[in-house]
């Protein structure tokens, strides 16, 4: 867009109506971006508003068919055009201020030139950039219609790292209308990635890694170990077993990493043979992993237990209640060994690193029914919550049930206490 052309816009923008204005009045300290259409162009003014309640206008964009532009003030009255373009910056005297902001008049895209950009198929909060990246590449549609978002970056520059921005993916070929040459993708591929769409970055990222693939194969890598090069490859090692395969057997069982990288662990324990493909990928891995956790619980021995029992009254501050539920400690092996058994999971083969003080496993259990297992819950030694499982660690699959949002609000709840609590005192592994 020439100079000329952005000094023209800057004298065409639309007055702000009074709806909006009543809709950006309060006193809390908040941004707003207001869209706007005048012709074909579409507007946007943005506005800081003060705890006061006073409200400053401090950003302005235009979006055209020959381009977009970003226009700054000083005092909020002498605009003019800014050369580099970037998200609406509300307060520049603060780095850590937050410049999100509440887009009024969000559909007033549909009415202006910019009424093919995709912006609805966008949940990002970066609208500015969106659009001014679908100015200079206008097949950026055809991506987002077709679930292929994750072409977009998001990152956070600046010095203090607190500036967001949006950019694209390299490799799209911008110039072609063809979304199997935009994508470097052949039928059989784009088929095989439909559904998976969110995966493409890692396809390709799999595919360089092993062009002799299947795309089916690339797909599970992909899937199943994202950008976990080095887990892949210790898995290999291992088991002697070919990453293709290896993959598409986690991936057709739906184990996750964490899961089988325990069951790694267990065999190794046990001394099993690895390289033997029924212990390496059993064809109940569930099953496999859960009969692997009895046979480990049985070996907790009376060390163990003595080393737990004088860590309870260190643990009595980790215990915690907030509505209807709340947090315990296990008082023996055996209550940890019960409660894998009771809710078909592996948290009996943490017993012993929970005696030895390498980590902390607590139950989640509802006040009304104290003594019957409900969720299991590990703790690290900074205070963190590593995982929470429920019956069959919730899997769908193995007649498990989803996590409910009680537990989901609960946790956040919990690690707020905790990060409360690890500022005053440091646990470590003794």
């Amino acid at each position: 867009m020439k100079k000329i052309r952005k000094e023209e816009l800057l004298r065409q923008f639309p007055a702000l109506p009074n709806r909006f204005s009543e809709e950006m009045h309060g006193r809390k300290a908040e941004n707003f971006a207001v869209m706007l259409t005048y012709g074909r162009e579409l507007f946007v003014r943005c506005y800081h508003r003060y705890s006061s309640g006073k409200i400053e206008e401090r950003q302005r964009y235009v979006f055209a068919n020959d381009g977009s532009v970003r226009y700054g003030s000083d005092d909020g009255k002498h605009w003019n055009i800014r050369k580099d373009f970037r998200e609406p910056v509300f307060c520049k005297s603060c780095y850590d201020f937050d410049n999100s902001y509440h887009l009024l008049n969000r559909n007033a895209f549909k009415n202006s030139c910019m009424k093919y950009s995709g912006l609805e198929y966008y949940h990002g909060s970066l609208v500015m950039d969106y659009l001014h990246l679908y100015c200079k590449h206008r097949n950026l549609e055809y991506l987002m219609k077709t679930g292929y978002d994750c072409v977009l970056l998001e990152s956070c520059n600046g010095f203090w790292g607190g500036q967001k921005s949006l950019s694209l993916m390299t490799g799209i070929d911008w110039e072609s209308n063809n979304m199997l040459k935009m994508l470097g993708l052949n039928r059989t591929e784009f088929k095989v990635l439909q559904g998976h769409e969110e995966l493409y970055p890692l396809y390709l990222r799999w595919k360089e890694i092993f062009p002799d693939c299947t795309p089916e194969e690339l797909l599970a890598l992909a899937g199943t170990f994202g950008y976990s090069q080095y887990e892949m490859q210790k898995f290999c090692e291992i088991t002697e077993t070919k990453p293709p395969r290896l993959a598409l057997y986690l991936s057709g069982q739906n184990i996750c990493l964490y899961d089988y990288r325990d069951y790694l662990e267990q065999c190794r324990k046990l001394d099993y043979n690895l390289h033997d493909t029924a212990i390496s990928m059993p064809h109940h891995f569930i099953a496999m992993h859960t009969r692997l956790t009895e046979i480990i619980q049985y070996k907790a021995d009376k060390v163990h237990e003595q080393h737990l029992k004088e860590r309870i009254s260190e643990r009595k501050i980790l215990e915690f209640q907030s509505g209807k539920l709340l947090i315990c400690q296990p008082k023996s092996l055996n209550e940890i060994i019960d409660e894998g058994r009771r809710l078909c999971h592996c948290v009996g083969g943490y017993a012993r690193r929970h005696a030895e003080g390498i980590l902390h496993i607590l139950f989640l259990r509802r006040i009304s029914n104290p003594e019957t297992p409900y969720y299991t819950m590990e703790v690290s030694t900074k205070g963190k919550i590593v995982q929470c499982r429920g019956y069959k660690n919730n899997a769908i699959q193995t007649g498990g049930t989803p996590k409910p949002p009680e537990i989901e609000e609960f946790e956040v709840k919990y690690q707020k206490y905790l990060d409360s609590l690890y500022k005053e005192r440091e646990w470590s592994h003794e």
